[in-house]
């Protein structure tokens, strides 16, 4: 029987081929209904005709469907693929703008800082809307989020509605590549265990075993060498990594040298999440080779090169679409939930135990497994206390902009933004002038926040990301 997946944001040049490509290829869901929804209906189309084709040069028996409206895409989905930025560039860019005329620079902006903070503040009321839709048209369906903010909108999700949701990051993935590479492994998937504890873009690898040894002990005794490495060019416009495992990863290696413990994201999502490596005194990030992520490189360079792989993939060369899957976890996830092989994987979940001394209910990064319609998240035990003063203070951050986003609390929102590391060289009355300076920039897109008489016509609910 043909189940239906729904892929919320199905505009997107970045993630709709790769993904879908993903699904194509796994034999437990290759007779599914795949159907995009889209804002821009132009590019929903347009991406569509990308996956038929992608379905027939892989041999796969995907029906592949458009739907304009979003009730009548949801209505009896199996799984949610959410896949969307409200506002898009547009809206990001003054994420990015706004705080940086007081003094304050993101290298991406999505996830913590002012920059997460104002796109919490967007994203919240759209998902959640999506979220109460899939209550009425969907009810038992999963919904797979690779928004950002992961944790936030998972914890806004989870808060408001009865829908099972799940978060799905791909850091961990790049980060064993790298290790692959580094101690020439064969495939890392056997050869490596890890426990991983933390929030989405900043969590810790605090237990490794490499072909059965200490993993950490084997990078501990590689320091020097690593050192080197991490300071390599990491690409151009933050776009790759050079030919060494871990060039661009300075702050990674600089944070496991003082602490013990590897944080796996890369460098410009790790350093949003402190005070100091993206400050004046740094240049900000350039001492740590950290790249700030302009608007400009996502408009150009990166739609660029996802346009290059789209024209490649739709070539005339009949094996011009790479058969084997990507290293993103969407496609084992979403076929182990719909009855698919089980699968481990890292996941963002609300905490139930999983990592003891952070605050239930909010949401975590750690490992979990994946069943039939079942995640069970791996227990980590406590973060040791080193780890838990960096991180209980940002959940807690999380969990005061969420309620804020909800609620419409502009109160809860200065006290997250007075609270955040990134804010911490500013005069309070300029953070709260950039506050009302974001919030002002979009708030065409903050209901909870600018509240009007005409509600929000569907068509506005979601927007696509690149």
């Amino acid at each position: 029987m043909s189940q239906k997946i729904v892929f919320i944001g199905g505009g997107s040049y970045q993630w709709v081929p790769t993904l879908f490509r993903d699904i194509a290829v796994n034999p437990h869901l290759q007779s599914s209904t795949f159907v995009l929804h889209d804002i821009v209906p132009e590019r929903n189309h347009e991406l569509a005709e990308v996956c038929r084709i992608i379905n027939e040069k892989v041999g796969a028996d995907i029906v592949v469907e458009t739907e304009d409206k979003l009730d009548s895409a949801l209505h009896g989905a199996a799984a949610v693929i959410l896949c969307i930025s409200t506002g898009g560039l547009e809206a990001m860019a003054h994420d990015i703008a706004i705080p940086e005329k007081y003094g304050i620079k993101q290298p991406v902006g999505d996830s913590t800082g002012p920059g997460g903070i104002s796109r919490t503040l967007r994203n919240v009321p759209v998902v959640v809307a999506i979220a109460r839709w899939m209550e009425e048209l969907c009810p038992d369906a999963w919904l797979l989020n690779l928004s950002n903010p992961m944790c936030q909108i998972v914890r806004a999700i989870d808060l408001s509605t009865n829908i099972k949701v799940v978060g799905l990051c791909h850091e961990y993935m790049g980060f064993m590549a790298k290790l692959q590479k580094l101690f020439n492994l064969e495939d890392w998937r056997s050869e490596v265990c890890a426990t991983i504890a933390g929030v989405n873009h900043f969590a810790w690898i605090t237990r490794l075993r490499i072909r059965g040894e200490d993993g950490l002990e084997m990078l501990r005794q590689r320091l020097p060498e690593l050192r080197k490495m991490s300071s390599l060019d990491p690409g151009k416009n933050g776009l790759g990594n050079g030919s060494d495992a871990l060039s661009g990863d300075r702050a990674k290696i600089w944070l496991f040298d003082r602490y013990g413990y590897m944080p796996y994201p890369g460098d410009r999502h790790i350093s949003e999440f402190f005070p100091y490596f993206i400050s004046e005194k740094t240049g900000y990030g350039r001492d740590f080779d950290i790249r700030l992520t302009t608007i400009e490189d996502r408009r150009g360079p990166w739609l660029k090169r996802f346009k290059e792989k789209i024209d490649i993939w739709c070539s005339e060369s009949a094996d011009s679409v790479p058969p084997e899957p990507s290293s993103e976890q969407l496609a084992p996830i979403l076929s182990a939930l719909l009855g698919g092989p089980s699968t481990i994987q890292p996941v963002v979940l609300p905490n139930v135990g999983q990592i003891e001394n952070l605050p239930s209910g909010a949401t975590v990064e750690t490992m979990a497994t994946i069943d039939r319609d079942s995640i069970t998240a791996h227990s980590c035990g406590s973060l040791p206390d080193s780890l838990l003063t960096l991180t209980h203070k940002h959940v807690l951050n999380q969990e005061l902009t969420v309620a804020g986003a909800i609620e419409g609390d502009r109160c809860k929102v200065l006290q997250a933004m007075l609270s955040d590391p990134l804010n911490n060289n500013n005069d309070p009355r300029e953070i709260e002038a950039m506050l009302n300076e974001l919030l002002q920039a979009n708030r065409g897109l903050l209901p909870q926040f600018f509240p009007s008489k005409i509600s929000m016509p569907q068509a506005k609910l979601t927007s696509n990301v690149i």
